[in-house]
């Protein structure tokens, strides 16, 4: 005999743990903006993306984390199945402004970097990742030629957060002694790729600079040209949490969409900016001329496109032993295959 609805119980809610940085299109998650009839979002606001993931690989902090997107797809080409991944992406940036050179040095255009010294934070960042596919698809780069030297940025003692077997097929070095900063700046090595700038950048130290000195400009003209927006992280789920609760994932998917749904609208309002930047909702339209409505779109459809050119990416740079498939990377939610 069925319950009335009287005597119904409600589906008992799923406590959730979860990781991830503070953005915007992340604010109305743990604000209280969005809610869930089944989940209870215990949320944390990392610092950095470098804790943020050391304190859930290494930790074991939280039941659902924003992740590199580099370090899921090494993962999983490795035959590591441990974390579910989800088509969310809480960070996308275009990468063109991330190459450092020094002013007086020998490095003046993308192609002066065959055969030089490159400084990189690791070899499996998302970011470096994506440059290096550019200056070799774009520019004609030679990713073998290059003297890669592993270091911290602005501290000494950055690790792979993955192993690699790439060494045989890159020539790659460590200096854990050094910065990357540093070795700019004396001239040690040529070039540095990094997501985040060194500090003489950030100090707008005139003897470093930006390889693209319109590097935004070069963005927008790629992003026109190629339709490709360069994702960064993605949002995993620990496997053995999601085979507990496996209605989770539709509802964790939709909760993130639609924070981000919000912001984007908060982006685009011009009545009073939600961004303490001069012209913010004029840029949120221009980047929404360049790349449609929904301008940080969630899903595998929507960005199937940048997917599959990272995973070519992966697969030249070794960070993969072979080209993954797009599904064998994700979970397919019910909405994922249109959305």
């Amino acid at each position: 005999m069925s319950s009335s609805p009287e005597t119904a119980k409600s589906p008992e809610r799923i406590a959730v743990r979860a990781g991830f940085g503070d953005y915007d299109h992340t604010r109305d998650l743990w604000a209280g903006g969005v809610t869930s009839g089944l989940l209870d979002l215990d949320a944390t606001v990392a610092d950095s993306p470098e804790s943020l993931f050391s304190r859930f690989l290494e930790g074991g902090e939280w039941d659902v984390a924003e992740m590199s997107l580099a370090v899921a797809t090494a993962l999983r080409g490795q035959g590591d199945d441990s974390l579910v991944v989800l088509p969310v992406f809480p960070a996308r940036a275009f990468r063109h402004g991330a190459i450092y050179v020094r002013s007086d040095g020998p490095v003046s255009e993308p192609g002066d970097l065959t055969g030089k010294r490159v400084g990189i934070p690791v070899w499996t960042q998302t970011a470096g990742i994506h440059v290096r596919g550019l200056l070799a698809s774009q520019f004609g780069v030679d990713l073998h030629s290059i003297d890669w030297i592993r270091a911290g940025v602005d501290t000494p003692g950055r690790k792979e957060p993955v192993d690699l077997p790439v060494d045989d097929a890159f020539r790659i070095r460590s200096a854990p002694q050094s910065t990357l900063d540093r070795m700019l700046l004396d001239g040690e090595v040529d070039a540095v790729i990094s997501a985040r700038p060194p500090a003489a950048v950030e100090q707008r130290d005139p003897r470093v600079g930006r390889l693209f000195k319109k590097h935004t400009f070069d963005e927008m003209d790629y992003a026109k040209k190629s339709g490709i927006f360069p994702i960064m992280h993605v949002l995993v789920v620990r496997r053995e949490f999601h085979e507990a609760h496996p209605g989770m994932a539709h509802e964790l998917r939709r909760m993130f969409t639609e924070a981000k749904d919000r912001s984007v609208r908060r982006a685009l309002s011009a009545v009073v900016p939600s961004y303490p930047l001069p012209w913010a909702a004029a840029n949120a339209a221009r980047a929404r001329d360049l790349i449609g409505d929904d301008f940080w779109p969630y899903g595998i459809e929507p960005n199937r496109a940048t997917i599959e050119l990272f995973l070519d990416h992966c697969a030249d740079q070794s960070i993969t032993p072979r080209r993954l498939d797009v599904d064998e990377l994700f979970l397919r939610t019910p909405e994922s295959a249109s959305a």
